[in-house]
């Protein structure tokens, strides 16, 4: 990075730091859930508690998240654009502690109501992603894209690095200590950890991006007009529904990837662990090297349909392992096809921001990527509660849903002069 210039670093590299620790606490017990849910040590549900059941339950507890972050995320972004960056990463960071902490205990107590309080508080204040992408609209130079699409790498890169670290780590935690008095709580206080460091570095270390008037700081209500007129542009709309259509592939497939693994591999908490940390590997390398590397060859609607066609091909690969019984001995593969799916999603991600950024002027930074997270909180939600309801008729129903959503992005990005 040593290309940016040494006043951008002072805000991007704390900044980048904020989005690892925030995302590993965030990520840490993502697997977990799946083991709170289809464990039979689990302590919310009795041992034989029948499988479409704990579908059910499982699809509405990760689905509560995403219907609260299609308000929470962009309110918090408009928030960003009238206090500042700084004291919204810090407020959300507050609350990512209180669903951690909430979390452990709901754990402890084998209490599903605490549980979707914790979802609750997940979904208020685990979108920090719209505010340090508007972060990055700030430091970003003017009229360069290139760059910005980087600098929008480097964050999603930040991001993946604590999505890689978090699973693997709380797999490690699930049943590594006293299991019998902890159950599968440890991993919930460990994220109250670096949800501690993630508050910590956003007071001690980030400085305020956005320039604005003196006179304007903390004016105006949280209203949706500023969406509704951004939305109704026609450009917007294009790159939303890009949006839509990619997000639709990725959440079916993150979502529901660990109780696939677990239905159909019986794998463990490690094993699962493993398995989204390497995903989140595979997002981080991408973004460090992919963009780079493709913006070489390829315009930005060349790297969208490229990665797009990435996604698709990972997605059919590993429905294709499943359903051929001799490709069973292949255990390996369905890991090689997350490369795939991984590569393509953040890299196709990371252009879409991009193309919103670049959509509208620097005051409504946080606006549009707020926006952004009403679509992607919107999918996120809805493929939560579709998900659990396919899982539990066919554990591979996900996947089979996810492949046309993808193949229709890229017919789109084909055909949409609003790119141009």
């Amino acid at each position: 990075m040593s290309h940016i210039p040494r006043e951008k670093q002072k805000a991007l590299f704390p900044l980048l730091w904020i989005m690892l620790f925030d995302h590993t606490s965030l990520n840490l017990v993502f697997p977990v859930l799946t083991l709170l849910f289809f464990d039979a040590d689990s302590r919310f549900f009795a041992a034989l508690t029948p499988h479409d059941i704990r579908s059910y339950w499982y699809g509405l507890c990760i689905a509560i998240p995403h219907a609260v972050n299609f308000f929470s995320a962009p309110l918090l972004g408009m928030l960003s654009d009238q206090f500042g960056r700084r004291n919204i990463l810090l407020l959300a960071a507050t609350g990512a502690l209180a669903y951690a902490l909430t979390g452990a205990f709901s754990v402890l107590a084998g209490s599903m109501t605490l549980l979707f309080c914790a979802s609750l508080l997940r979904g208020l204040f685990s979108r920090t992603n719209p505010i340090a992408q508007a972060a990055i609209g700030d430091i970003s130079p003017p009229q360069q894209r290139n760059k910005k699409m980087l600098y929008m790498g480097y964050l999603q890169t930040a991001i993946s690095l604590g999505a890689f670290a978090g699973p693997i780590l709380g797999g490690r935690l699930a049943r590594s200590f006293d299991f019998a008095g902890l159950n599968f709580s440890l991993p919930f206080f460990a994220a109250a950890g670096f949800a501690v460091m993630a508050l910590g570095l956003t007071f001690f270390t980030f400085s305020e991006t956005l320039q604005r008037p003196k006179n304007s700081a903390g004016t105006g209500a949280f209203h949706w007009k500023p969406f509704l007129k951004l939305f109704a542009d026609k450009r917007i709309q294009a790159i939303s529904l890009i949006l839509l259509l990619s997000q639709v592939g990725w959440s079916l497939y993150y979502q529901f990837m660990p109780p696939i693994l677990k239905m159909l591999l019986h794998a463990d908490a490690r094993q699962i662990g493993q398995f989204v940390g390497l995903i989140a590997l595979w997002l981080a390398l991408a973004t460090l090297f992919g963009i780079r590397l493709l913006s070489e060859f390829f315009n930005m609607r060349g790297i969208l349909i490229f990665s797009l066609w990435l996604m698709f091909a990972g997605l059919a690969l590993t429905l294709f392992f499943f359903i051929r019984p001799a490709l069973t001995a292949h255990s390996s593969l369905p890991w090689v096809a997350a490369i795939l799916v991984a590569a393509g999603d953040v890299i196709a991600f990371s252009c879409i921001c991009t193309l919103y950024s670049d959509a509208v002027s620097q005051e409504d930074q946080g606006k549009i990527m707020g926006m952004g997270f009403i679509v992607i909180s919107a999918v996120w939600m809805l493929s939560a509660v579709l998900g659990g309801l396919l899982l539990a008729l066919h554990p591979l129903l996900p996947l089979a849903v996810a492949l046309p959503f993808v193949l229709a992005g890229i017919g789109f990005v084909c055909f949409m002069s609003e790119l141009n």
